[in-house]
């Protein structure tokens, strides 16, 4: 997690966390190796937008979700996280 925003409440009163997630790896493309880095916004409702509120920046996840427009009509894309794990000295927690 490399950028974490406030708990805030939808119009409907259910949670939301915005965060931003920071992606580095190696992959390979046409037997070629490619240097892949990048960071997503990312938001979470309810139980995850709980749960992830108590997550400091720094701290190593795996995620889970789906993308969709960050707004009606834009083509900017925002990660909505589902499930996550955090990722901590060997050790997981699965939330």
């Amino acid at each position: 997690m490399a950028e974490r925003g406030e708990l805030r409440y939808t119009p409907a009163g259910i949670e939301a966390l915005d965060f931003v997630l920071q992606h580095q790896s190696t992959q390979s493309e046409a037997g070629m190796p490619c240097e892949v880095q990048l960071q997503i916004s990312c938001v979470g409702f309810g139980t995850i937008a709980r749960d992830m509120h108590r997550v400091k920046p720094g701290a190593v996840l795996h995620v889970s979700g789906f993308l969709r427009a960050s707004r009606r009509g834009s083509r900017q894309m925002k990660l909505h996280v589902t499930q996550f794990i955090e990722v901590n000295h060997g050790t997981t927690t699965q939330v």
